[in-house]
């Protein structure tokens, strides 16, 4: 593994081993408890949590610190010898924060006298040197959503187009982080489980510069600290509700079906004046889910459960019509979901409370999802389209335990496990791959002596046949973390942690092709037939290891007045996978230099003619020995700084700066592996470059908080400078002349910059609201790393400027309002968005010449803007120890026909120029439901709470 793991691992163990902190996902608590006659200071006070074995006594000053609490609201209690005993109600506690619990005893007069006071409410947090958004599980309940993605599409500084993104950056550039632990899967950069909003307890939107305790990720951490079950009584919910689409436009059916054109044509353009969603059915089972939760004590108070289980389905919003069957003979002409999903999801977290002062966790998540994806090439043949199943776990084995009020550790062993593949039948030899899906005939019998043309080419819907591809692949990771935290002095929370992560990773791919007999013939009737590992058409790369650790050390500085984070983090990545020794002949199965071929017998370093002898050739496995070399580890130090400034009783301001990196992810390093690049002339790739460097950015950003009563007003302006961002490589010369390939390499750069403004209001007194506002400029080389070697082939120029990225969305105001009372509740969302960038395209006619290249750069021009809102409203009730609850739910309630894809050369959704061509296209071909987002949904639900 190299001299540099070895000696990092040395100097780390020592210092780690035994030792760790759940520090993304506990809080804590200080304060000073005084005499309320005098004011002096009360030494040898127990101060501690109801309900938990936490607490601590009060120092000489009067002081004390309990450190390792998991978010939520408690209830902490002051008692002391003479004087009346004080809880303070309504204590809220969040990840990596300060809660400040002052006490002011009075002498007891009556004995066993208790004083009740309800803490107010935090408007302000004082110790936040980073901008970042909280959202509790209370919250959530309020908001009308369902997923995840729906509550982070809500956080200013966040953009969703094919992908999440935060401030800038790629999408795969966040991390989420479940319990402390990342579950993101490094070979895409996805979340390699489904989370559920009813599980979480906490969750932590960092889109400002993270503290060095968070790791391998450049825009932003998404921590979520999930449900534990309570110690008390059994409890539990039940939660099912059913919808369907409301869209009442017309027209729908007739441009699916080809028929009517007549009807709505206008001014020589098919299917003008339709509701591209006009198709959709009036069905209460169009959309329905199943969701259940229970919590509470197994057999003794010390071992608790909290499970959750959630089924959902959606036939989708996207559909074809049955025209045709696989095998090209007509079809039944009905009706097809083609964007169907569905997803099991659990959930769960068993923990024993060992002695008062060590807790074990066992914690769980899971999810199986199915879905067909949409293809507008399979409208007319929807059975052809390919099957997506994507599984994952993620289990965990957490141990924390409290040395003291002021010291605890937390150790994580994790492994994680994900399959997804994608292809139309299990068995790639199935007989249903027909012929006619390999290579179709000019026309088809669909009866005795009636033969209709096989309409195929540009504009045309699949006549038959199906999708060819097969896809697999399993990404299996094993993830050990250790930190310790620790209030070493009164003003210092030290942090320390270590992690070691090994990814194992498996991946086939290959496209079905044609069989051919010993003389390479095709043979009819036409059969399937699985390329062969050599082939170009099949991908495959088996027990792929590499290895991540790193290692931080962290200082909170808290003074009255001034608080400061500082800390620096430590990287190290090794692929564990080797690159080409000569890269101008890269190919191993298929060597173009002769030295490579045949072996070398007189040592001169030339292939003579007497040497070129088959019985000289090397083999494969002889190849092996000399054809790879491995790349060096890669090593990164990252400073990290903020600073909060408190400059009134409920104002702050902060700063923060740092350095922060993010390994590529695995698909980059490992792309086309293998390097099966042919002897014809031509531009290949991109493939994969195991050597790859660490992405790179430099962010900043300084803000100001302030609160009125139960207001508060928040602004931020940040910047990023991204380096090394994954592109792909100028074209590499091979043996061959005219041959040429491009690996990804660390060349594209990025800059981001904006604002944030944020007005909230907490809810109380029947009512409360947040809206915010982000202003944003993400600019850069290239949007995604294969998009110059694109650009490259369709002769364009590399790119010279930073231009506008696909997702830079120069404005956001997004608004949620709550009302509600003690037995009712109404929220409303909404979302505003400026247009994102396209690219401006030009017919054959306007182009002077060959490969000219368009007038406008990358980006140029933007897309209509968008917006929706979004209505949930519920009643609840009492019955027997059960509370009811109805609610409903509308899904975009104006029915908004918002674009996100438009027509280069229109810059509309719904136009383009080729419509006036009509003849040379299917009916229907340039009605695109897919360019717009989904329609109306309502959903009708009841959950029981008992």
């Amino acid at each position: 593994m190299g001299k540099a793991f070895t000696f990092c691992i040395a100097l780390i163990l020592p210092l780690f081993f035994g030792f760790a902190a759940h520090a993304q996902t506990t809080g804590k608590i200080a304060g000073r408890v005084i005499d309320a006659g005098t004011g002096a200071p009360l030494p040898g006070v127990s101060v501690y949590i109801e309900g938990t074995t936490q607490g601590a006594a009060t120092d000489i000053n009067g002081e004390y610190v309990i450190i390792g609490i998991r978010p939520g609201t408690y209830t902490v209690v002051a008692s002391f010898v003479g004087y009346a005993t004080e809880r303070r109600e309504g204590v809220q506690v969040g990840s990596g924060l300060t809660t400040q619990v002052d006490f002011a005893l009075r002498e007891e007069v009556i004995e066993g006298e208790e004083i009740i006071v309800v803490a107010p409410p935090i408007t302000v947090r004082k110790d936040l040197t980073s901008s970042e958004a909280r959202v509790t599980a209370e919250t959530i309940e309020r908001l009308p959503v369902q997923e995840l993605s729906q509550v982070l599409a809500l956080q200013a500084g966040v953009t969703q187009r094919g992908g999440l993104h935060i401030r800038g950056g790629r999408a795969s550039e966040v991390v989420v982080m479940v319990d402390g632990v990342p579950v993101t899967d490094n070979f895409d950069g996805s979340t390699a489980v489904q989370l559920e909003n009813e599980g979480i307890q906490e969750l932590q939107v960092i889109s400002g510069t993270f503290n060095a305790e968070y790791g391998n990720a450049m825009s932003g951490v998404i921590n979520v600290v999930t449900k534990e079950g309570r110690s008390d009584r059994w409890a539990g919910s039940i939660k099912a509700y059913s919808g369907s689409y409301l869209v009442f436009g017309e027209g729908g059916e007739a441009y699916l079906r080809g028929v009517e054109v007549e009807r709505y044509t206008r001014q020589g353009i098919q299917y003008r004046d339709v509701d591209p969603y006009g198709y959709l059915p009036l069905n209460p089972r169009h959309y329905y889910n199943l969701e259940t939760a229970l919590e509470g004590p197994v057999l003794t108070p010390k071992l608790t459960l909290f499970g959750l289980v959630r089924y959902f389905h959606n036939d989708g919003w996207l559909y074809g019509v049955r025209l045709f069957n696989m095998d090209g003979t007509y079809g039944d002409s009905s009706l097809v979901p083609m964007n169907t999903f569905s997803k099991l999801s659990w959930q769960g977290n068993l923990r024993l409370q060992v002695t008062p002062n060590l807790f074990i966790n066992l914690i769980g998540l899971g999810s199986v999802t199915r879905s067909r994806p949409y293809d507008l090439y399979w409208r007319w043949n929807p059975d052809g389209r390919t099957r997506s199943y994507d599984n994952g776990y993620n289990l965990k084995l957490q141990i924390k335990h409290l040395l003291s009020a002021r010291t605890f550790y937390t150790v994580h062993l994790t492994t994680f496990w994900r399959e997804a593949w994608s292809r139309r039948f299990d068995n790639p030899l199935d007989a249903r791959y027909n012929g006619l899906a390999i290579l179709p005939p000019d026309s088809i019998e669909v009866a005795p002596g009636i033969w209709v043309p096989y309409l195929t080419g540009g504009g045309r819907f699949a006549r038959g046949g199906m999708d060819m591809g097969h896809f697999r692949r399993t990404s299996q990771a094993y993830f050990a973390k250790a930190d310790l935290t620790s209030q070493v002095a009164r003003n210092h929370l030290v942090k320390i942690g270590a992690e070691v992560r090994l990814d194992r990773l498996d991946f086939t791919a290959f496209s079905l092709i044609p069989k051919t007999d010993a003389e390479g013939n095709v043979i009819v009737p036409f059969e399937p037939a699985v390329p062969q590992e050599t082939s170009l058409q099949f991908q495959r790369y088996s027990d792929v290891k590499p290895l991540t650790a790193s290692a931080y050390v962290q200082d909170k500085i808290e003074f009255e007045n001034f608080i400061v984070n500082v800390g620096l983090r430590f990287d190290y990545f090794d692929a564990r996978t080797p690159v080409p020794a000569d890269p101008s002949d890269p190919n191993i199965y298929f060597p173009f230099k002769k030295i490579h071929i045949y072996k070398d017998l007189n040592g001169d370093g030339v292939i003579t003619v007497d040497e070129e002898r088959e019985d000289n050739r090397f083999t494969l496995e002889e190849r092996e020995a000399f054809w790879w070399k491995y790349p060096k580890p890669k090593l990164q130090l990252s400073p990290r700084l903020g600073i909060a400034y408190p400059i009134t009783e409920s104002g702050v301001l902060h700063f923060s700066y740092g350095h922060f990196l993010q390994i590529p992810t695995l698909n980059l390093l490992f792309a086309n592996y293998g390097y099966k690049i042919p002897n014809n002339s031509g531009s290949y790739g991109p493939y994969g470059n195991p050597d790859l460097d660490a992405q790179r950015t430099v962010m900043y950003e300084i803000g100001f908080k302030q609160g009125i009563g139960p207001f508060v007003i928040d602004v931020t302006a940040y910047a990023r400078d991204v380096r090394d961002w994954v592109s792909t490589s100028t074209p590499i010369e091979t043996e061959i002349p005219g041959v040429v390939y491009v690996i990804y390499t660390n060349r594209d750069y990025a800059s981001t910059r904006g604002v944030t403004a944020t007005l909230s209001r907490r809810f109380e007194a029947g009512w409360g609201f947040d809206l915010s506002y982000t202003y944003q400029v993400a600019e850069g080389s290239n949007s995604n790393p294969e998009e110059e070697f694109f650009a490259r082939l369709g002769n364009q120029q590399p790119s010279l400027a930073l231009l506008p990225l696909d997702w830079d969305q120069r404005h956001k105001v997004a608004a949620s309002l709550y009302l509600g009372g003690r037995h009712w509740g109404a929220s409303l969302l909404g979302i505003w968005g400026s247009g994102f960038p396209y690219t401006p395209s030009f017919p054959e006619a306007a182009i002077t010449g060959p490969n000219v290249p368009p007038a406008f750069p990358r980006n140029a021009r933007r897309m209509p803007s968008t917006w929706q809102l979004d209505l949930y409203v519920y009643r609840d009730f009492e019955v027997a120890g059960v509370r009811p609850r109805l609610f409903a739910q509308v899904y975009n309630l104006l029915d908004r026909r918002n674009p996100v894809a438009v027509f280069g050369d229109t810059g509309r959704p719904d136009v383009t120029l080729p419509q006036q061509q009509a003849a040379s296209f299917d009916p229907g071909y340039f009605v695109r439901p897919e360019h717009y987002s989904e329609p109306r949904r309502l959903h009708i639900g009841l959950e029981l709470q008992f």
